[in-house]
């Protein structure tokens, strides 16, 4: 995939890892949600302009999202009555690998050099 490619599917798809949860467990926050898209629509469009500032913002957040999700993980993998939560361990370990990936790429000095110049 190019960079022009990969800049536009960063751009595009970084809300992704932040917003996957089961599914049951996003239907009650659909509010929270919609903040979420917005959020991200304006990390976006500031990405587009070639912004600084949302390059810093975007890396933050994928950060963070790790740092989460990796706190998380241990308190929500069992339930109360001590069955492992299959479902939720997949969608945090691949949202764990999205944001890593998501943050190594938007760090790249080929992505860094389009956003700076």
């Amino acid at each position: 995939m190019s960079t022009k490619n990969t800049f536009l599917a960063i751009i595009l798809l970084q809300f992704i890892p932040v917003l996957l949860y089961p599914p049951r467990t996003l239907l009650n926050g659909i509010g929270v949600i919609v903040v979420v898209l917005l959020f991200f629509a304006l990390l976006g469009y500031g990405l587009w302009r070639r912004r600084l500032w949302a390059l810093t913002m975007s890396i933050f957040v994928q950060g963070l999202n790790i740092i989460v999700r990796f706190m998380m993980f241990y308190p929500a993998a069992k339930t109360p009555q001590g069955a492992w939560n299959i479902e939720l361990i997949i969608f945090t370990a691949v949202a764990i690998i999205l944001s890593a990936w998501i943050l190594l790429r938007l760090d790249k000095p080929d992505i860094r050099s389009m956003i700076t110049t």
